[in-house]
This record gives C-alpha cells, sequence and structure tokens, in this order.
C-alpha cells in the first residue's frame, strides 16, 4: 500500500535494532504479535495509533509537519527526520 508507511516501519525496526531488541520483541512490547508486525511491513498498512506505540516503544514520536513537497517528505521518512526525538518544547502540549 503505501512506501511511507513502510519505511516509517522499517526506521523503528532499525531504531529497536541499535536498542538490541529482536522485532519479536518490539512487537510484543507494543502489544502485536511478530507476524501481524511483518504483514503491516510488508503491506505498508498500520493504524496509526499502532505506529505510534511501536515508535513509543524506541522513543520516539509521530509528529505532523509542516506541508512540504512529497520529495521533501520522503527523504525525511528515509533520513530519520520525520520522527521528533527531542523533548517537547513548553506550549506544544496537546
Amino acid at each position: 500500500m503505501s512506501d511511507a508507511i513502510k519505511n516509517l516501519i522499517n526506521q523503528i525496526i532499525a531504531a529497536a535494532r541499535r536498542r538490541g531488541l529482536t522485532q519479536r520483541q518490539l512487537a510484543e512490547h507494543a502489544g502485536l504479535t511478530a507476524v501481524g508486525l511483518s504483514k503491516a511491513k510488508h503491506r505498508g498498512d498500520l493504524r496509526a495509533s499502532t505506529l505510534a506505540a511501536l515508535a513509543a516503544q524506541v522513543d520516539l514520536e509521530i509528529a505532523l509537519a509542516p506541508a512540504r513537497s512529497r520529495e521533501k517528505a520522503t527523504e525525511a521518512i528515509r533520513s530519520g527526520s520525520f520522527f521528533r526525538t527531542s523533548p517537547a518544547t513548553p506550549g506544544d502540549e496537546d
């Protein structure tokens, strides 16, 4: 379905590996099965809440960014800068 979602899932899995977690452990900590995560990765289809739960396991969060061209957004996803990794600034709360 979506290459962007596939890339996000792959980034989360890569971050988990850097932390010493297997894909199975990542999935289980986020409340998924390893098979479910594998299928989502290959389909490029995952609920936003599930994507956020996976990201939270590796201290990442999903953030919206100002609209930009598809090429710039794709590059941000591939480079890993799509996720906010620094703490929120005061006033950024819901």
